[in-house]
């Protein structure tokens, strides 16, 4: 192999070995960084236990300050409609790990009493109605209560002071409510305003209430809905129930659809909504509710259609309403996120606050002792407490995912680390092979150095040679001016050779002249005929030219000297 082959195979080898080089250098950044993360969350796992009962500590102090708030104001509520009542009791105990709130009464001789098992409808539905206004309050999100008839069942003896405590607390907290009642509420509150129920389903049940005075109620902005307008909803063909700021009611006799705007109102927000809700004979149902600034919140079912429901903001000339650039009109079987956001009445902690449900009437107090608590998660420091516990639960199977699989990458990592051990003993040999690269290549370079000084001689040694040559030629020769002197004599030579070149030649002419003249001179006068000659015979062998001038001549004139002419010839 040259040294330049040699050299360019250890380059190669270089660059291969600081590539794999740098890829260990990598592999082993990447196993510390992720022994680093993997140590973190195996930290964080380890305080796992702390955290919790540090959380669990909070949630049941956050619960207890819950707790005495509401057995305060359910104490206070429940002997102003029921004077001389026993105090209400909440306790809250723990059930599998989870908070568990018993609502009772407190007997004078300490002992406690079931709220619903041990009392009458009256009790429970004014424990049930405080806890709802209270819950609504503490959400937090829209305040607007809607009551149906079993949650407003009382004796009539009662009912005045359930509608004032009604009163007095949607008005200290700023609730709008509708209260469905079959009792007659003409002369129970003359600040409430009060909507009747009038006809029968088959024939279209009609609505009379306080519009005018409701409408002049409100300032434009505020908060609050203005009407419920029901068309072809059920028994209702086209009937609005006017609503105001504070508390409202509808009465009327029992099976002609006051529920139905309960129903109406579950569809809106809730999305319960079933084809039943289609009033017989129409095509579709149409909820129309009245919100601030004169827009209108519009809900329409629509059996075998699609999309099955929609809902639609309007502004006071009917357009559709748009927000960002969006039309706020969406269809679907689930309430859309701007009907939530606007209006605030949703499902909080999976209880129905808003909107009472016509078949469970009793708010809370039917539930298990474990999902009653949730009313205590209600509030803005219970649900930071919460939403801490998710945080932690999240960051719980995040870490335990985190070291399950960080350890395998690790494991990994390693292994490809093993490829890579032998990199320090290959470093090694390459610059062992480098410096006989280095060698090879200054080898190389001394032996074209001789190479070159090699022929650099042999063309010296040929120069000498040619040299002796002409010296040995040379050494014969005279000295310069025997030779100036061997070229004159020379120079003499072949001038001499020259003018006796001219003389023999003239020579030769003159010799060749006088044989010519000898020659004339012995001719006679006259040419004689030969004997027996005959002029035609010597012109034929001629060719018709005289023998002796070379002329066209004429057979009767070739002997007298008369040359013929070309005419004559002829």
């Amino acid at each position: 192999m040259r040294a330049d082959e040699a050299a360019d195979a250890v380059a190669r080898l270089g660059r291969a070995l600081a590539g794999a080089e740098a890829r260990r250098d990598a592999v082993g950044a990447a196993i510390a960084a992720r022994a680093a993360v993997v140590a973190e969350a195996k930290g964080r796992l380890a305080q796992r236990d702390a955290v919790d009962a540090c959380l669990r500590d909070l949630q049941q102090d956050a619960h207890q300050r819950s707790l005495a708030s509401f057995e305060t104001l359910l104490t206070a509520l429940v002997q102003e409609v029921l004077p001389g009542e026993k105090p209400v009791s909440l306790e809250l105990a723990t059930e599998r790990g989870l908070p568990a709130l018993d609502i009772g009464l407190m007997r004078p001789d300490g002992g406690r009493e079931d709220v619903l098992e041990d009392n009458g409808g009256a009790m429970t539905n004014v424990v049930g109605m405080a806890l709802r206004l209270i819950a609504v309050v503490k959400a937090g999100v829209g305040r607007f209560l809607a009551l149906d008839e079993a949650d407003c069942w009382i004796a009539p003896d009662r009912v005045p002071a359930f509608y004032r405590v009604l009163e007095d607390g949607a008005a200290r907290l700023g609730v709008q409510c509708l209260a469905i009642s079959h009792h007659d509420l003409g002369a129970v509150a003359a600040g409430m305003a009060v909507s009747r129920v009038a006809g029968r389903p088959a024939t279209g049940v009609a609505i009379d209430g306080p519009a005018a005075a409701c409408a002049a109620a409100w300032a434009p902005d505020q908060p609050g809905f203005r009407f419920v307008r029901l068309v072809d909803v059920q028994g209702f063909a086209d009937a609005t129930l006017p609503l105001g700021p504070g508390v409202n009611a509808l009465i009327g006799p029992n099976n002609t659809g006051k529920s139905t705007v309960i129903r109406a109102l579950r569809a809106v927000f809730y999305g319960e909504a079933r084809d039943g809700l289609v009033r017989a004979g129409a095509t579709a149902a149409r909820i129309e509710i009245g919100v601030a600034g004169g827009r209108t919140l519009r809900f329409v079912r629509q059996p075998r259609r699609s999309p099955v429901n929609l809902w639609s903001l309007h502004e006071p000339d009917g357009s559709l309403a748009v927000e960002r650039g969006a039309r706020l009109e969406t269809g679907g079987r689930d309430v859309p996120d701007w009907v939530d956001r606007l209006f605030g009445i949703r499902r909080v902690e999976d209880l129905d606050l808003h909107v009472a449900h016509q078949k469970f009437p009793v708010f809370l107090l039917g539930e298990k002792p474990a999902k009653r608590s949730a009313v205590l998660s209600i509030g803005r420091e219970a649900g930071i407490v919460r939403d801490m516990q998710a945080i932690q639960r999240e960051r719980v199977i995040d870490d335990q995912r985190t070291v399950r699989e960080g350890e395998r990458e690790i494991t990994r990592l390693r292994e490809v680390a093993l490829g890579f051990a032998d990199l320090d003993g290959i470093a090694l040999a390459i610059d062992s092979l480098r410096r006989q690269a280095g060698a090879l290549a200054q080898a190389d370079d001394r032996l074209r150095r001789i190479e070159a000084r090699a022929a650099g001689l042999g063309r010296l040694s040929a120069e000498h040679r040619a040299a002796g040559l002409r010296d040995a030629a040379f050494a014969g020769l005279p000295d310069p001016e025997a030779a100036a002197a061997l070229g004159r004599t020379l120079a003499e030579d072949r001038h001499r050779v020259a003018l006796g070149e001219r003389l023999l030649a003239a020579s030769r002419d003159r010799r060749a002249a006088e044989a010519r003249a000898a020659i004339l001179a012995a001719l006679p006068s006259r040419e004689p005929v030969p004997a027996g000659y005959e002029a035609a015979a010597l012109l034929a062998a001629t060719g018709g030219r005289c023998p002796a001038c070379g002329a066209p001549a004429a057979a009767a004139h070739l002997l007298d000297g008369h040359r013929a002419s070309p005419g004559e010839a002829a």
